[in-house]
């Protein structure tokens, strides 16, 4: 199993490169725009860019999920909640893609955003003859970062209130995250400097383990005091966080709210 990160220092941002060497695939999770990157170093591994996933649409830079779709064929993959104007897999809970040395699994969770995903990602080099039970590392989008976890308050012009989206965050870190092993790394898609999170750490990745200690976000504590813990003395709202397009409660249905609309669901 090969796990590359690469982080753009400008925008806190990472992506990431999952490899998987014996059946020559790699699979790109929240691409930057520029994809060249990802492009030398699949050739240079011998793989070949099969599969892109979005743990959520991003507001505060242009994905490069459709210029790898364009330029190798690969198969986008969204949380099963999103909606957008191209083709995507729709991916719930407990779906995975299986590879000979790698198997990744999707858990759904929502709180950041309504389509959150993180990703589990196994390494079964380390036991060929069977599935290991502990995943090598979970990739959480903005669902969890190290030293915070996501904002629950930027989708409330378009439906979703802090409340709603922070009762959802507290049971995905809680059901899904938490109980993961102490040895799980955890790569987010964001760092220090990014607004998704006030206490964002400098460090890009970090285990589970560490986070359970160090967060002060998954500490013991009630959905409501969590609600109210992380809807206090957020950072500036993104202004980007007010084009993005997303389903709402309402209706359902996709609604923009001004500009251009997400970068990242636009149609091609």
């Amino acid at each position: 199993m090969i796990l590359k990160q690469y982080y753009l220092g400008c925008l806190a941002h990472a992506s990431y490169l999952l490899g998987d060497e014996r059946s020559s695939t790699a699979i790109i999770v929240d691409p930057q725009r520029d994809i060249q990157q990802y492009l030398a170093d699949a050739e240079k591994l011998g793989l070949q860019i099969r599969h892109v996933f979005l743990t959520h649409f991003h507001a505060d830079f242009v994905a490069g999920h459709l210029e790898l779709r364009d330029r190798c064929g690969a198969t986008i993959h969204l949380g099963a909640r999103a909606e957008a104007e191209y083709a995507f897999v729709a991916m719930k809970d407990g779906d995975r893609l299986e590879f000979p040395g790698l198997d990744i699994e999707v858990l759904e969770t929502p709180g950041h955003t309504i389509e959150s995903i993180s990703i589990l990602a196994f390494d079964l080099d380390k036991d060929p003859a069977k599935h290991p039970a502990t995943p090598y590392a979970v990739l959480t989008g903005d669902t969890l970062f190290i030293g915070d976890v996501g904002r629950p308050d930027l989708r409330a012009s378009l439906g979703w209130s802090a409340n709603d989206l922070g009762a959802h965050l507290y049971d995905s870190l809680h059901n899904k995250l938490m109980v993961l092993a102490d040895e799980t790394l955890v790569y987010p898609a964001h760092g220090a400097g990014s607004l998704r999170g006030k206490q964002l750490s400098s460090d890009t990745v970090s285990s589970l383990g560490d986070q359970r200690r160090l967060n002060y976000a998954l500490q013991p504590m009630s959905k409501e005091d969590f609600i109210r813990l992380v809807r206090r003395t957020n950072p500036t709202l993104p202004p980007t966080s007010r084009t993005t397009r997303f389903s709402t409660p309402a209706s359902g249905h996709s609604r923009q709210q001004s500009g251009t609309g997400s970068p990242s669901d636009r149609s091609r």
